[in-house]
């Protein structure tokens, strides 16, 4: 393993650990990915059901997106969190590090009927233009096609809210 991704190991573990100190998680259903190929399709991910304050750097499984044995191994990572960020990783390789989290404000903002964040004082002024809203998010990202899905929701941002969900 070369000494980059020994650092980008400890350095998305040592993100998990300050996620789950500020609450941003719920439960193990978040999941974290940082691209480690310049395509963006190897990518470290966190093993399913372990919580963010137990994720290490050597807990971290380096993953390819156009491998199709991925979800056929012992350490096979979550198939949701496998859809999600597989597409996107292979989609969009300017999305080094993929967050997605259930934290309560974002999940209570995804919720409200219009969850716009408006560019009103200099908080929300960041996020202007920067967001996609998908307001069609209908449960688990179980298939390819909710992950291509997903792909065109997001388009050019950098932040989805997802509807009725989180971030």
């Amino acid at each position: 393993m070369s000494a980059d991704i020994r650092q980008m190991r400890v350095d998305l573990a040592a993100v998990f650990r300050m996620a789950a100190h500020y609450n941003w998680h719920e439960s193990i259903a978040n999941h974290f990915s940082l691209s480690v190929s310049d395509d963006g399709k190897k990518f470290l991910m966190n093993p399913k059901w372990v919580h963010f304050d137990n994720i290490t750097a050597s807990s971290l499984l380096l993953v390819d997106a156009d491998d199709p044995q991925t979800m056929t191994r012992a350490d096979a990572p979550d198939p949701t969190a496998w859809i999600i960020h597989g597409h996107l990783h292979r989609a969009a390789p300017q999305a080094r590090c993929i967050l997605h989290v259930h934290s309560p404000y974002a999940t209570a903002v995804a919720s409200l009927a219009d969850p716009e964040i408006k560019p009103i004082d200099q908080n929300t002024a960041r996020f202007f233009n920067r967001v996609a809203y998908d307001d069609h998010y209908g449960g688990l990202a179980e298939n390819d096609d909710e992950g291509a899905r997903l792909v065109r929701v997001l388009g050019n941002k950098s932040i989805m809210m997802m509807g009725n969900h989180g971030v």
